[in-house]
């Protein structure tokens, strides 16, 4: 093989290599968020965590809510400043647990504002998207229905 031979070789090695070994690690983060049918769940709320259990009503609007917002969630890429303003556990007509999702609704931290995180049972899988407070409303009703004393912007 001469020298011109093996330089081209190794160019298109670097030139289509470097692409496949990229798309390798960033696929499984472009794949969709599939949403599983709930059947129950509990919410905690503020900073004493208040707990309830969801209304068939509010197990509903959620499942709506899933099925209009499948796409546009990403990996977790930065670190949150807390452990968010309202936790739900999200529950299968088994009572296993399927989904877990924190909320930030400006009571911590003002640029986490209608931002949240669907996390897998396990822990395994986070994926988050903020959203405009139009898509974020039914959300943020789970979350007002608890009157706690809210905190200043930093």
């Amino acid at each position: 093989m001469s020298k011109k031979a093996a330089a081209l070789l190794g160019f298109f090695v670097l030139v289509i290599g470097t692409p496949i070994l990229i798309w390798t690690y960033a696929l499984p983060d472009l794949k969709p968020v599939i949403f599983p049918q709930v059947a129950s769940g509990s919410i905690e709320v503020g900073p004493m965590r208040h707990k309830r259990m969801l209304t068939d009503a509010e197990v509903s609007m959620l499942n709506t809510w899933f099925t209009q917002h499948k796409g546009g969630w990403g990996p977790l890429s930065t670190t949150p400043p807390s452990s968010g303003d309202s936790r739900v556990t999200l529950f299968d007509d088994k009572g296993k647990e399927v989904l877990d999702l924190t909320l930030w609704t400006g009571i911590s931290a003002a640029d986490w504002n209608d931002t949240v995180f669907v996390e897998s049972p396990d822990g395994q899988h986070v994926r988050s998207e903020h959203f405009s407070k139009k898509q974020f409303a039914p959300l943020r009703m789970l979350v007002d229905q608890h009157l706690f004393r809210r905190t200043d912007f930093p």
